[in-house]
């Protein structure tokens, strides 16, 4: 049963199934194998996550995504957090998130699963939707620091000075 998705933008396009799994296994320590699924006459790749919470990854490319997205756009609530709107309706791909292998249940609110989801949305700039409770988490980037204002004028202060000097410089 899907229980979670994980939606991005045109930026990890790039990223395939193969790397998410390496991903995983890598910095994240999981136990994950790849495998490929028929369903309806077509075949899904598919990442099988056992430890440290069982999962199956599957990777959504249609262009119904976008769509979807904006759906998931026109019912956030009007105190959702500044960007999230703007950055869901960028959306044009997704991570579909199932129960485990044999039918372990995926929870994605627990502490283990978020500690293999956050990461996970946070390398693939992404927006993670529990699917059962509707909840949205969004990890935006951080922004670079902001310069004081003294540093800044005398940035520009000095910025202006060298392109003087330089121009003097090239009339002799």
């Amino acid at each position: 049963m899907l229980r979670a998705r994980l939606w991005y933008g045109p930026a990890a396009h790039g990223v395939g199934l193969d790397r998410v799994a390496r991903y995983l296994r890598g910095p994240l320590g999981c136990r994950a194998e790849t495998r490929v699924r028929q369903r309806h006459g077509k075949s899904f790749e598919q990442i099988v996550l056992s430890d440290p919470v069982p999962v199956v990854i599957e990777m959504d490319r249609r262009p119904e995504v976008s769509g979807e997205a904006a759906d998931l756009v026109s019912r956030l609530p009007a105190k959702a957090p500044p960007g999230l709107a703007d950055k869901l309706a960028a959306c044009t791909a997704r991570l579909d998130l199932y129960d485990g292998p044999g039918g372990a249940r995926l929870a994605p609110a627990t502490a283990t699963a978020r500690s293999v989801l956050v990461p996970l949305a946070f390398a693939m700039d992404a927006i993670v939707e529990e699917v059962d409770s509707g909840r949205l988490l969004f990890f935006p980037l951080p922004e670079p620091p902001r310069q004081p204002l003294l540093l800044a004028v005398l940035d520009a202060v000095l910025g202006g000075l060298g392109r003087l000097l330089a121009l003097l410089a090239l009339r002799r």
